[in-house]
């Protein structure tokens, strides 16, 4: 066994799961560190669930011994390729039909794949066997409202704990059960249990909304409107979709234009908003978006869902979001919330393949395709990001992101006459660059810079500023370029302690102020500013190489030496390593050595 997968498998142990464990009864094997054990039976015994994948390339022992099986199951949750754990399980317990805690484990990774059917199948065996799960219970509930049993569905919902998660979680879920039995009052109390809680208070009206709206209550409708417009000055998109919806149906289409052209100010690249404003102007009359209580359930799992992410309950946000698409496939917001977990988990293979589910007429595929470029790049398949975002170029020839996207991954890669060429081309795109475009002048910069273009990568660093005046990384980047060529050094310094003030933690800032008071020959101050920028970024080796020069100038050789040794240590450039070397054997060259106030 290599040592990566050998650690992966001593680290399963120690994965938490307590918000997933079945409430039965539990047994020792949960305290092997190995993290498998087996009894006196030769059954098993499971105490891990790992979340993520960004896949482990494992494939299924050609033998059917269940602790081979068991074993691979593990190391692939530690190698984060929940598929293959999934389906390791699912064959152990085909081995093991009555270990209990293997069903829950099995369970657990088949939701977490969105492989709902299997999951409720599951989920079943669970119910049959006296095992209270609340995922499993969650599973069976949403199931029975697919089955048009509402009784059925609230039984199981009753099931599970009162407190943590469920207690926000379930009122939502009840709300449209009840719905579901056509009973308004009913399901407009359960969201009343919640209104103590003032930060869900968006998530209240919205989902009173869509049950005033789903029971054809315009008055009830309308006030529901108001509360969420009312209640911040940054509507998230979610609340812009439903409340523009209603408006456009409900023949206010003049207000629901003014709400999405107010969100096309603050967010003027979105194509979300552009096809919705598209569509209206048409004369399109979008279908509502509840159009029966499974929908709205739904639409309640898929909030969850999205509550559960910010709070980085990852895995049991992914299992909420599945089972939201399970009851209804054509809520392809869903699939960009999964995605995004996904991306956040590491998973980016899985997120690829979320994303490239996504129907090609959704208002959501044109971004899902510059997340699978991103995918694509972060699992080392570069050429097929690029040509993603060629194809995406090519799709849309008014949009400049794939061409800027593409001068990112080239940057990454440093090859920076391709990338230079690729901001030309988004650039060409832009028309009249507006505040918001300054990266783009500024990331083209930098590429000119590195291939000795200096006149066009100053010009491309004063445009940035003049989209952004004082943007902090600039004046950095403008300043030390200066300093480096040894001119406008009190402009370097001005704009350095602009950016210092602005950005007082970061490191590469604080180095660059250092190296300016260390050319213009004020040693002493750039001493002071460089062991800043050194405790900032103590792995650093240009300013720690920095740092021993200014501590050379100031008589402190011992340190100087020190220094020098950490930068040699830290791998620094190719060219800049003789140069070190050369320090430590010999300090500063006579001809930079100079006295306090002595510029060099």
């Amino acid at each position: 066994m290599t040592e990566r997968l050998r650690l992966s498998a001593l680290l399963l142990a120690f994965l938490a799961t307590a918000f997933l464990a079945f409430a039965g009864d539990g047994n020792d094997s949960h305290a092997q560190a190995s993290g498998i054990s087996a009894g006196t039976d030769g059954s098993l015994s499971a105490n891990a669930s790992g979340q993520g994948s960004a896949g482990s390339g494992l494939e299924l022992p050609s033998h059917k011994s269940k602790y081979g099986q068991y074993l691979a199951a593990l190391v692939a949750e530690g190698e984060q390729d929940l598929s293959s754990a999934a389906d390791f399980m699912q064959n152990v317990l085909a081995q093991e039909p009555d270990n209990d805690e293997i069903l829950v484990h099995t369970f657990i990774l088949q939701a977490t794949e969105g492989r709902f059917e299997t999951a409720v199948e599951l989920a079943q065996r669970m119910e049959e066997r006296g095992i209270v799960q609340p995922i499993g219970q969650l599973a069976l509930a949403t199931q029975a409202l697919i089955e048009d049993d509402p009784q059925r569905a609230e039984t199981h919902i009753a099931k599970q704990p009162k407190q943590g998660i469920n207690s926000v979680s379930n009122p939502f879920l009840l709300a449209w059960v009840e719905a579901a039995r056509d009973d308004k009052d009913a399901a407009l109390d359960q969201l009343k249990t919640l209104e103590e809680n003032t930060s869900l208070t968006p998530l209240l009206e919205l989902h009173r909304l869509l049950l005033h709206d789903w029971f054809d209550d315009e008055q009830g409708a309308e006030a529901a409107v108001e509360t969420l417009l009312e209640g911040s000055q940054e509507l998230s998109l979610r609340i812009i979709r439903v409340v523009g919806n209603y408006l456009e149906r409900h023949g206010e289409r003049e207000r629901a234009l003014e709400l999405y052209e107010e969100q096309r100010a603050l967010d003027p690249e979105s194509l979300v908003i552009a096809d919705m404003i598209q569509r209206l102007e048409e004369g399109e009359e979008p279908p509502a978006l509840v159009s029966s209580p499974r929908q709205g359930y739904a639409q309640a799992l898929f909030d969850i869902a999205s509550v559960l992410g910010q709070e980085n309950l990852v895995q049991y946000a992914i299992i909420h979001a599945h089972f939201a698409l399970a009851v209804e496939p054509d809520l392809t917001l869903t699939r960009v919330l999964i995605g995004e977990m996904l991306q956040q988990a590491g998973r980016s293979r899985t997120a690829i393949d979320v994303y490239r589910n996504m129907p090609e007429d959704s208002p959501f595929a044109w971004s899902t395709r510059l997340r699978i470029a991103e995918e694509l790049y972060n699992t080392d398949r570069l050429e097929e990001a690029l040509s993603e975002l060629e194809e995406l170029a090519e799709t849309r020839p008014g949009r400049f992101e794939p061409h800027y996207r593409m001068g990112n991954l080239y940057r990454m890669e440093e090859r920076f006459e391709d990338a230079a060429e690729a901001y030309d081309r988004a650039i060409k795109r832009l028309g009249d660059p507006r505040p918001r475009h300054w990266s783009i002048y500024y990331f083209r910069g930098i590429a000119f810079e590195r291939i000795d273009r200096w006149p066009q990568a100053e010009a491309d660093f004063l445009k940035a500023l003049d989209l952004q005046p004082e943007q902090p990384y600039v004046m950095n980047y403008l300043a030390y370029s200066w300093v480096e060529q040894k001119r406008n050094y009190e402009q370097a310094e001005e704009m350095l302690l602009q950016a210092v003030e602005m950005q007082p933690e970061d490191g590469h800032i604080v180095d660059s102020l250092g190296w300016v008071y260390y050319r213009l020959g004020r040693f002493e101050e750039a001493v002071e500013q460089l062991e800043k920028a050194v405790e900032l970024r103590p792995q650093d080796p240009v300013i720690n190489d920095h740092l021993g020069d200014a501590y050379w100038q100031v008589g402190r050789t011992r340190e100087a030496r020190i220094q020098w040794s950490r930068a040699l240590s830290l791998e620094p450039e190719e060219d800049e390593i003789p140069k070190i070397e050369r320090k430590l054997e010999e300090g500063l060259p006579e001809d930079e050595e100079r006295e306090e106030g002595q510029p060099i």
